[in-house]
């Protein structure tokens, strides 16, 4: 595997830095835009919604930067981002732990079947931006004591947990993979059209 050299490190600063914009963009979209349509089940839909627009922006980093460990680094700072930004604790694994498992699919499939790998390792990486809602089906009692801690009143941690049930989580890991595999072709689409005079790695 290649070893991630001064540049590269710089260059996946930048594209953590973009990521995280794009991030910001689907939380947006989310909110704003999925609340209305679907009031109470707006952050479901975020890793989704991540997933569809982060598509460019990790598309082109894995072709500047095609060496292991840029997206374990990504995946870590996106979690520690959610950290910075008061959520659940465990939030941080699911995105660190989801950009190594990204990294190593990449690593290990783009000599073989390239294509692949740029779809299944987004793929995967999106589903570390499941992270903050997946407490809500599987640690209910540490998540509602985190909210506590926070000062949320009773009320509210009730709305938190009213459409969390099994049908819903179903809902939120097909929209997930559905929108990560729609921000996979985007991606990939505007890069080899327009990025595909650049050679990998500068």
């Amino acid at each position: 595997m290649k070893t991630l050299k001064a540049k590269d490190l710089i260059n996946v600063g930048i594209f953590t830095a973009l990521y995280f914009v794009s991030m910001a963009v689907g939380n947006f979209i989310a909110v704003f835009v999925a609340g209305l349509i679907v009031p109470g089940l707006s952050s479901l839909f975020i890793p989704a919604l991540v997933g569809l627009v982060s598509g460019p922006v990790y598309m082109l980093m894995i072709r500047r930067v095609p060496r292991f460990g840029a997206i374990t680094i990504v995946g870590v700072i996106m979690g520690l981002f959610l950290l910075v930004f008061g959520h659940f604790a465990l939030s941080f694994i699911p995105y660190a732990l989801c950009g190594l498992l990204a990294d190593l699919t990449q690593s290990l499939l783009n000599g073989s079947r390239p294509n692949l790998a740029r779809y299944l390792s987004y793929v995967i990486l999106t589903f570390g931006c499941t992270g903050p809602v997946l407490p809500l089906w599987f640690m209910k009692d540490a998540y509602v004591a985190s909210l506590v801690r926070r000062g949320k009143s009773q009320e509210y941690i009730n709305g938190v947990f009213a459409p969390i049930t099994g049908i819903t989580f179903l809902v939120c890991i097909v929209v997930t993979l559905a929108g990560a595999l729609a921000g996979a072709w985007i991606g990939c689409r505007i890069v080899d059209r327009h990025f595909n005079r650049i050679p990998a790695g500068r």
